[in-house]
This record gives structure tokens, C-alpha cells and sequence, in this order.
């Protein structure tokens, strides 16, 4: 499990979350990942798309962030394994609820 993010029995909103390091080493990934867990589970409170909001520096890196992460919900819900193994654990979600919750957020 990645050691940035915390778990989502742990997380609570209102949460911030600032990701800084130099070019290259993550922070879009990162950034990822916590948005995927705050969509995905269902054990954080006032987790509504409406209640999140990433920010990222550039125009380039908010789209790329974007991209991915419907990428990974797509890959998700079509039980793909090209997505990174932690989002399960991050989410406590794994196999066909997973897959169904991501299928649920596309559709939302």
C-alpha cells in the first residue's frame, strides 16, 4: 500500500492533502490514487464527487490526472489488471465489488 496515502478506514473529509516533490517523482500518481480511493470506497464519510475537488499546477498535469483515472475506472470495471494492485487495499474493495463499484462512479 502506498506509505503517502492513509487507509479509508483512517481517512476523514474534510481532508487535505498537499503532495510536493520535484518532477518526476509521482505527485500525479499520488494524487490519483487518493482521488480513486475517495470515489471507489464506501467507508468515507461525505465522499460525493461534489465534495472533492484536486488541484493540480498545470493545465497538462490536471488532464493527465483526469485520463487516469478513467483509465483505471474503465480497466476496473472491465476487470483488467492494468491498474496499480493498491487501489484495492486503498479502497477496501477487491474482485467483483470492486469492479462493480467502479462500474457504478463511470456511470454516475
Amino acid at each position: 500500500m502506498s506509505t503517502t496515502l492513509k487507509s479509508d478506514i483512517e481517512l476523514r473529509l474534510p481532508d487535505l492533502t498537499v503532495v510536493t516533490a520535484s518532477a518526476g517523482s509521482g505527485k500525479t500518481r499520488t494524487l490519483t490514487l487518493r482521488y480513486l480511493q475517495l470515489v471507489l470506497s464506501e467507508r468515507i464519510p461525505h465522499a460525493d464527487l461534489r465534495n472533492i475537488l484536486a488541484m493540480t499546477f498545470t493545465n497538462n498535469a490536471a488532464a493527465e490526472m483526469k485520463q487516469r483515472v478513467l483509465d483505471y475506472l474503465k480497466a476496473l470495471a472491465l476487470g483488467k489488471g492494468d491498474v496499480p494492485a493498491e487501489i484495492g487495499d486503498l479502497a477496501s474493495l477487491h474482485g467483483q465489488e470492486l469492479r462493480d463499484r467502479a462500474e457504478y462512479v463511470l456511470e454516475m
